[in-house]
């Protein structure tokens, strides 16, 4: 039977559950079965949506949960890339412009569970780009791949003063902070400084997200610069295990 008979005997009217799940059940077959083989491009949503016969949107819902599963990684203008034959456990994220970190929250779900006014001293200064003696406001939380899903991150936000006033519109907010504060700004944030280590998990990072004392953390640090200083700085806190970073170097071929 070929590719194109199978998809005519699965539906995804057939079964119970959401419409995206169903196709989500479907496109899993078809990654196991390597109808699309690992590194291949799968069809795009406009494709996939012709094919069930549905939005974009319910296409883009099943997709995403391939993405958390680990089938398959996406990147903004390159489409939709197989990745394995199996469900993995480890998150990944692959980045080459603010956009596509903007993206990345608004494909997950964030939730405030803290925040308060700290005075910084000079070590807390240098991580998040302040001066020392300097009020900002720490917003503590936990992102998850959905809501009632899997907790990916436990993150503390540092804001500067001058964006305080605006720190209570992160609760509900969907899509990322950095974005929101922007559009508060007469300036544009025009580069994201990162930094990777591997470190302890805070004790209460470990009790947010359910994991056992002494479990290592991948620590993502992020900066993000408009012409008048930091506007944000994000410390993302990842169960080591569960979080793979990629990038995509290109060489300048007008040098050695």
């Amino acid at each position: 039977m070929s590719a194109q008979d199978d998809t005519t005997t699965q539906t995804p009217d057939e079964g119970t559950g959401p419409r995206y799940a169903r196709i989500q059940k479907i496109l899993e077959s078809r990654l196991r079965d390597g109808t699309y083989p690992v590194g291949s491009l799968m069809p795009t949503e406009i494709e996939l949506a012709a094919e069930f016969d549905t939005s974009r949107f319910t296409v883009r819902e099943a997709l995403r949960h391939l993405t958390e599963t680990g089938f398959v990684e996406r990147r903004q203008g390159l489409g939709t890339r197989v990745i394995s034959t199996e469900p993995q456990m480890r998150y990944s994220q692959t980045f080459d412009s603010l956009q596509e970190l903007f993206q990345v929250a608004v494909e997950t779900y964030y939730v405030v569970m803290h925040t308060e006014e700290v005075v910084l001293d000079k070590a807390l200064a240098e991580v998040v780009g302040g001066k020392a003696g300097e009020t900002w406001t720490r917003v503590e939380g936990v992102r998850w791949t959905e809501p009632g899903g899997r907790p990916l991150a436990f993150i503390e936000s540092y804001v500067p003063a001058r964006f305080a006033k605006y720190v209570p519109e992160f609760q509900g907010h969907q899509g990322a902070f950095f974005s929101l504060l922007e559009s508060h700004s007469a300036v544009p944030i025009d580069e994201c400084e990162q930094e990777i280590s591997a470190a302890p998990m805070p004790e209460k990072a470990q009790r947010y997200l359910g994991l056992a004392p002494g479990a290592i953390a991948l620590q993502l640090l992020r900066r993000y610069h408009s012409s008048e200083g930091v506007v944000i700085a994000s410390c993302n806190w990842h169960p080591a295990e569960q979080l793979s970073y990629k990038m995509h170097i290109k060489r300048n071929r007008g040098q050695g």
